[in-house]
């Protein structure tokens, strides 16, 4: 993923096609994932892309000839889309993450997978029928995205935010909100001051983005799945807060891990087997090009 540090705020796209033509032109603060460690974790224990948001993308797309997945990470957001789209286009400034993605995609001849900024894209003027960014908002400058993606975006074509606001777990005890306390507790003190400071806009649920097109839709939903405590605890080091404790600890992930694990089983280990429900707070927001 790419992060700048500038600040966002309401715009007016006026159609101009951004300067930034290769990497070295922008600015990145840090790369969510930077080895291969962490792109695996991140394509392993990430919760997949939901069927809802595929639906929207399919509903709202003017036609089914190009997709473009900006962020594309792993391919996990990407790849759902080559049944439908004539071609699917993934970019990703992560090297580990586009190898990962590269090799999910090997065998699919309709998409294409480019290490490279998402300022950039590897498309012509007016082809791109959707444009996808899959938990990227808050780490990226919204001027700049939007301004490619008004370029690359034909008449008609939709530009689809997807995010999180929390995850929820919920144990068959219903030892659930004691969990959820001790999940609450890695990520506002045991990260404390390591998450990426536009986080409002997941808090929010992207309906503080700025605009892109007029009226923009915004839909919210959850969604449930089973899994175990050991999931959770696996599910924490895909934050972009883990990396960062790593750099400034100075420990592995599996150290990591084992911290994590400490707090939320309180030294228990043995409790990393228990099953549990989780909540998953989802929410899309979609800008439609005008005609």
């Amino acid at each position: 993923a790419v992060v700048s540090t500038q600040s966002t705020g309401n715009m007016t796209v006026n159609g101009t096609h951004s300067d930034m033509t290769s990497t070295t032109n922008v600015v990145h603060k840090y790369d969510l994932f930077s080895s291969g460690e962490a792109a695996e974790l991140y394509s392993r224990y990430q919760p997949k892309l939901s069927q809802r948001v595929v639906d929207m993308v399919l509903s709202y797309s003017p036609d089914k000839a190009c997709l473009v997945d900006v962020g594309c990470g792993s391919g996990s957001s990407a790849l759902p889309f080559a049944p439908h789209f004539d071609r699917v286009v993934g970019v990703d400034y992560s090297p580990a993450q586009c190898q990962l993605a590269r090799e999910r995609a090997s065998e699919i001849p309709n998409v294409q997978i480019h290490q490279g900024s998402i300022y950039s894209l590897p498309v012509s003027d007016g082809t791109v029928s959707c444009v996808i960014g899959v938990m990227i908002a808050q780490f990226i400058d919204l001027h700049q995205l939007y301004r490619e993606v008004d370029r690359v975006l034909k008449p008609g074509g939709i530009l689809i935010l997807h995010g999180k606001s929390s995850i929820i777990p919920v144990k068959e005890d219903q030892g659930g909100p004691e969990l959820t306390n001790r999940l609450v507790y890695v990520k506002t003190k045991l990260f404390k001051g390591l998450f990426h400071d536009r986080t409002q806009f997941n808090i929010l649920k992207y309906s503080n983005l700025p605009e892109l097109y007029p009226d923009p839709i915004r839909e919210e939903w959850t969604e449930t799945s089973e899994g175990t405590v050991s999931g959770l605890v696996d599910y924490c080091l895909t934050w972009s807060a883990a990396l960062k404790y790593c750099n400034q600890h100075e420990i592995t992930f599996p150290e990591l891990r084992d911290v994590i694990s400490s707090h939320i089983t309180c030294q228990d280990p043995s409790l990393e087997q228990t099953k549990l429900r989780t909540i998953l707070d989802l929410f899309a927001w979609l800008s439609k090009k005008p005609t």
